[in-house]
């Protein structure tokens, strides 16, 4: 019963890192109605550049930190102005592609100037192991569900209780009765891509001292798209508790079946819901929008 606990205190702590990057396709999803498969290469930049700030700067670890997620918020907004608004008349395919050749664009920029270079992190927090309970935990992976769970719940109250916050979330509900309260639906898509990347970045930093820092671990970041789509990828409740969900459920598979097979759970779970459940186990049917 110890292991099985275990095994869902890990899941749940690289659920919390997932949640980050869900939350970034769904809000761009629900505001622009564009799936962004460049996320992933944005946690791996911001894994990346907290290194250089950290280790080549010597910057201290919280102003690595903000420093990197701050300078990819500025590239998502970049990337929003000159990639994806020329587009926003566009076939929805045209758009994806545009995402994933940004994503691949970012990657081999990433190789030109590092190479295929693996890098360690430093942890923020101390790795001796203590138990509580009859499960082993580190300081480490305490820290980082605590400070995921934390910019998950700061972004919720940012989006519910500040007048940018409830801009957005009109944009993602009926564009035209925004633009007719004062909203701007241009600026409220630029700073929608700017806070997705910065949550991806922060994920990617999170997860850096769990493994090792290379141009392709953006991959990950599709973990987070799966999670999403497995709560609902049009409630924000629904996507955190889905990527919560996808943690455990490839904990508990990589434990009881085969560590080699957590990648096929993942993606044959998104098949199956796709299937079965389009909306998410805790989303909702999509109404018509204006």
């Amino acid at each position: 019963m110890d292991l099985f606990w275990q095994i869902l205190v890990s899941g749940g702590m690289l659920g919390s890192l997932y949640a980050l990057v869900g939350l970034g396709f769904v809000l761009i999803y629900r505001s622009t109605r564009v799936v962004n498969f460049s996320q992933g290469e944005m946690l791996m930049l911001g894994a990346i550049l907290a290194l250089y700030f950290y280790q080549d700067l010597k910057l201290p670890y919280g102003l690595a930190f903000v420093g990197s997620c701050v300078t990819v918020g500025l590239l998502g907004a970049f990337l929003e102005r000159v990639a994806f608004r020329p587009l926003q008349r566009a076939p929805v395919i045209t758009l994806i592609l545009a995402t994933v050749a940004v994503g691949q664009m970012i990657r081999s920029a990433v190789r030109i100037v590092r190479g295929s270079e693996v890098s360690h992190f430093p942890p923020l927090f101390p790795t001796t192991p203590f138990t509580v309970g009859g499960v082993t935990l580190t300081a480490l992976t305490v820290g980082t569900v605590i400070l995921s769970i934390f910019l998950v719940g700061a972004l919720v109250l940012f989006i519910r209780y500040t007048r940018i916050g409830r801009g957005m979330e009109a944009a993602a509900q009926n564009r035209d009765a925004a633009t007719l309260s004062g909203v701007s639906i241009n600026q409220t898509f630029l700073l929608t891509w700017a806070v997705s990347s910065a949550l991806a970045a922060a994920a990617g930093i999170l997860i850096a001292p769990l493994i090792v820092i290379t141009p392709d671990m953006g991959i990950i970041g599709l973990k987070g798209f799966i999670g999403a789509i497995l709560g609902g990828f049009l409630t924000i409740p629904g996507a955190i508790a889905g990527c919560f969900l996808l943690g455990i459920i490839e904990n508990l598979a990589g434990y009881y079946i085969s560590g080699a097979m957590k990648d096929v759970v993942s993606f044959g779970l998104l098949l199956l819901i796709l299937i079965a459940c389009p909306q998410g186990l805790f989303g909702r049917q999509e109404a018509r929008r204006a």
